[in-house]
């Protein structure tokens, strides 16, 4: 009986866990959807960047920050999400609560589980892993091939044609995913299909690339009267 009990126990604090663990995970999924029910401002939009910071850190040059990321939309996890759920959860702990709930069984369902729950982080941090960075001083397109080696490419500012986004179908409507595309002028494009909200990705990435160009046209004309006020008083220095 003290076994038994040590068991349930057991049973009982992993399930819990795993379903504050699960909870977490979908509030943040649901928080990436796009929809303004589930997205907050202002402080939270702070926390997310910083998020996204220490998350890409290595892409990022010394000063650089992110302004704005571009993701896949979640619906890619709903598929993955909904089998996980199923088959790593609903159906070991409801054969172990219908009358297989041997220590052995029970050993396998938290097994199962387990490796059904990281299972499911896995494809989290491969969605959250392939975006579209837009930083203070240019576009980083950033695609993970494996859970040590992930690629990236970088264009300033300069560099950049503009952006386009594709949206086709009812449910890429609704939801509002579709293809972003940054065009570069070299031609080799930053394309990320399936992204959340294209067409407020292609604003924000139009506006602070006008924004950094803008800035950067200011510097030089500053640099450029001072040079010529320096020439000037030169000038009149040698002159007298």
């Amino acid at each position: 009986e003290g076994d038994v009990a040590f068991f349930m126990r057991m049973r009982n604090w992993f399930v819990g866990r795993i379903i504050n663990q699960t909870l977490f995970t979908f509030q943040s999924f649901f928080e990436t959807m796009g929809t303004p029910a589930c997205r907050q401002a202002g402080q939270k939009q702070k926390e997310n960047m910083l998020f996204e910071k220490l998350f890409f850190a290595k892409h990022l040059e010394k000063g650089e920050k992110i302004l704005y990321a571009v993701h896949r939309h979640g619906v890619l996890l709903f598929k993955p999400a909904l089998g996980v759920g199923f088959f790593g959860f609903l159906i070991p702990w409801s054969l172990y609560s219908i009358g297989f709930n041997t220590k052995a069984f029970l050993i396998i369902a938290i097994v199962w589980s387990v490796l059904a729950y990281k299972f499911f982080m896995l494809k989290l941090f491969e969605w959250h892993a392939n975006a579209i960075l837009i930083t203070s001083a240019g576009v980083i397109q950033v695609r993970w091939t494996g859970f040590f080696s992930n690629l990236a490419s970088r264009v300033a500012y300069e560099d950049l044609e503009g952006a386009a986004y594709e949206i086709n179908g009812f449910w890429p409507t609704v939801l509002r995913y579709g293809t972003f595309t940054v065009r570069l002028v070299s031609g080799n494009n930053f394309i990320l299909s399936m992204a959340s909200q294209p067409a407020k990705a292609e604003t924000m990435m139009m506006e602070l690339q006008e924004k950094y160009l803008n800035d950067k046209n200011k510097k030089h004309v500053v640099g450029l009267k001072s040079l010529l006020s320096d020439l000037a008083s030169h000038h009149l220095r040698t002159k007298d």
